[in-house]
Parts: C-alpha cells; structure tokens; sequence
C-alpha cells in the first residue's frame, strides 16, 4: 500500500502564510495544533478577519477582546509587525457592551495605524435599542493614518474630538454606513481628506447642526478623482459639483435635492436612481454619455392605493424638445424595479413611455412588478419606440 503524500505540509512557509490570509483569523489559530510546524505559521498572517462576531453577554465580549489582544501579542513575540488588512464585524446583542468594547476597538486602531494599515473594516451592528444609544466614537487614531488605502466604517459617531486638519493620501475607498456627524462641516472636511479618493458609499448618513463653515466647504469641495459613488439615506448636504468625473451613480434623491445644482456628469455611463415625479429627466440632460440607466422606487413611507389609468391617455409628461441628449446616441440599456410595488401611478407609465418614444439607440427595457403586469404589458407593448431594436420584457 503506498503512502499518503502531504501535499500542502511540502509546501513552503510562505505559500502556507499565504493560504491562511484568506480565512478567519480563528480559523487560522485552530490550525496551530495540527502539528509543531504549524504552531505559531498563524502568527505571521498579515490579514486579520474577526468577521461574523456575535457577542450575546458580558462574557462573550470579554472573551472575544482577550483573543484578538492574544493575536495582537502573538505577532509580537514572533516578530511579526505587518497587518494589511483587518476586518472587524461585531454584532451587539445589547448596548451595555459598547464602553468596554469602544475601549478596546481604540487601543486595536492604535496598533494598526502603528503597523501601517491598508484595509481597515470596522462594523458594528446597532443593537437592538438603537434608538436609546449613542453611536461609539471613531477612534481618532484613523486620522494620523497615513498608509489606509480602503476604510468601512459602520454605526460610528464622528465627534468634535478628532485632530483637524487631517489627510489620508493614499486612501481609495471609503463606505460609511449608520454613520453619524457632529455637525455638517465635519461630513466636508472628512471628504476634503481623501484628496485620491475613487470609491464612495453612503448609506443612512446622519448629522446634527448645520454650521455656516459649511457652506466654505461646499463651494470648494473637490473630488477630482472620484469615479463611483454610492449615496443612499445621506441626510448630509453633499457637495454635488465635486462629483464631475463619476463612471457609475446610485443616489437616492431626497426631497430637498435639486438637479439644477448637478454638475455635467461627462463620464457617467451607469446611473441607479430613484424615479419619484420627473426628477429623473431633469437628471438625465446631466448625463449625456449615459448608456445604462437603473430605476427604483424609494419605498419608505409608500401607503397610496393604485390609481386608475387610462389607456389612451395621450398627455404629454415631458416636451419633446427637451429629450435628454443621452437618448439620441448613448443610452442602450434601462431596467425599471418595484414598478408597481405601492400603486402603479400615471407619472411612472409617461417616464417609462418617455423613454421608448426617446431613446433612439435603446437596446433593452426591463420592467420588473409585483403585480398588474397585465396592465403595464396593455400599456407599454402598444407604445412606439425610437429604436426598431428595442426588446420589452415585463415580469
């Protein structure tokens, strides 16, 4: 009989390193009991992933902080300084964890901006009386940082303690959810800071007072190398002029937002947008390399019954001399989602029969409802369209 062959103990330190970087960091402890080799090969992983991390109690939260401090101490003692990435996902059954835990996150980003850092994901789920807590305060170490290249930052309250002016200059990416500002001129000079920023996410952005300094901020801000953002539920007031270079846009627009203070998106070829009344053509004439357009509802607070609609109603929603200058040339694809989620209403049909009478060179149009396709398939598959190629799919 021969013999079984190790094929990943023959395999050198380095590539083993390598392989345990891409699992928990937990799982990557258990393996030192495999064998007197593999002892201490954890200790010199430069990925720590403290993901899915469910503290019930006390005594979990205590536990878990004692581990990461043990992982910390381990690569100590071996000599091993290098942290790349760290990825923290904690989920907080009850608040009276927070202080003890705030406590330690600050001492763990201090030693990761000591140990230059890349990617840094801190996300604390809100517990469930989020309503009655303060959001933990962001460890002000982050901003000496000067090597972070990705940073997620998730339920964090940015207060008045942090050291200003700050930069980040190497950092990419930023995602900031459930997150939550002193007063609008910080959420400003945090953008001002990442002065190569490429990737932004905002979701369910929040903040107290809003400061006159903000408006210094708002006519300066600058992102010039911005191409792709995200903004969801941002309650901040965003500087939309910095946004010039974007290639991809998803935005929720707010009640208060107003299309005329956009910038020419020249770049822009994909936009995900929210199309509650007309708002959205008056978007669009912003955008005139577009070629993929994406249309949801934003659903909060949606109660209305369906109104009735008539079939051969011909009013016109938007003149035609004002057809977006994407139409003519660029925009191929348009997907409509939660058409009729809430009530399918007039406005909704005229944009989507805007669009086919429109867009000239429109490849594909999908159409995604809950209910009455039947009624949206009577009214759209009779509507004429600009592009003889266009397909209409309803579901």
């Amino acid at each position: 009989m021969s013999m079984a062959v190790d094929r990943i103990g023959s395999l050198p330190d380095e590539i083993l390193i390598h392989i345990l970087s891409f699992v928990p960091t937990k799982q990557a402890f258990v393996t030192s009991i495999l064998s007197k080799r593999w002892t201490h090969l954890w200790c010199f992983v430069p990925n720590l992933d403290f993901s899915d991390t469910k503290l019930k109690n006390g005594e979990d939260s205590s536990r878990f902080s004692n581990f990461v401090n043990t992982v910390f101490h381990s690569q100590d003692c071996f000599g091993s300084h290098a942290i790349n990435s760290f990825i923290l996902d904690i989920d907080h059954f009850f608040s009276g964890l927070l202080p003890c835990g705030t406590y330690y996150i600050n001492g763990w980003v201090d030693i990761l901006v000591e140990r230059k850092v890349q990617y840094l994901n801190l996300y604390l789920h809100a517990p469930v009386n989020w309503e009655e807590t303060i959001p933990p305060t962001l460890p002000t170490a982050i901003f000496t940082s000067t090597t972070l290249v990705v940073l997620k930052l998730c339920w964090f309250f940015m207060g008045v303690d942090f050291p200003f002016p700050f930069t980040f200059p190497s950092l990419k990416t930023l995602h900031l959810k459930d997150f939550y500002f002193h007063q609008q001129s910080d959420f400003f000079m945090l953008l001002d800071g990442c002065p190569v920023l490429q990737d932004l996410q905002l979701s369910n952005i929040n903040r107290g007072h809003f400061d006159f300094a903000s408006l210094l901020y708002l006519s300066s801000s600058r992102l010039k190398n911005l191409n792709r953002a995200d903004i969801i539920d941002c309650h901040c007031i965003f500087p939309m002029k910095s946004l010039s270079n974007l290639e991809f846009l998803r935005i929720q627009l707010l009640e208060y937002d107003q299309p005329n203070d956009f910038p020419t998106f020249h770049n822009l070829i994909h936009l995900v947008i929210n199309y509650d009344g007309d708002i959205v053509v008056q978007v669009l004439h912003h955008c005139p390399k577009l070629q993929n357009l994406e249309l949801y509802r934003k659903l909060q607070g949606c109660n209305w019954e369906d109104e009735f609609i008539e079939e051969d109603d011909q009013e016109n929603w938007v003149d035609s001399e004002f057809v977006p200058p994407c139409f003519s040339l660029n925009l191929t694809t348009c997907t409509i989602r939660d058409f009729a989620f809430a009530g399918l209403q007039h406005c909704h049909i005229m944009l989507a029969k805007f669009i086919l009478k429109n867009a000239r060179v429109l490849r594909t149009m999908t159409i995604l409802c809950n209910k009455k396709q039947s009624k949206v398939e009577r009214l759209l598959s009779s509507c004429p369209r600009a592009s003889t190629t266009c397909q209409l799919s309803i579901y």
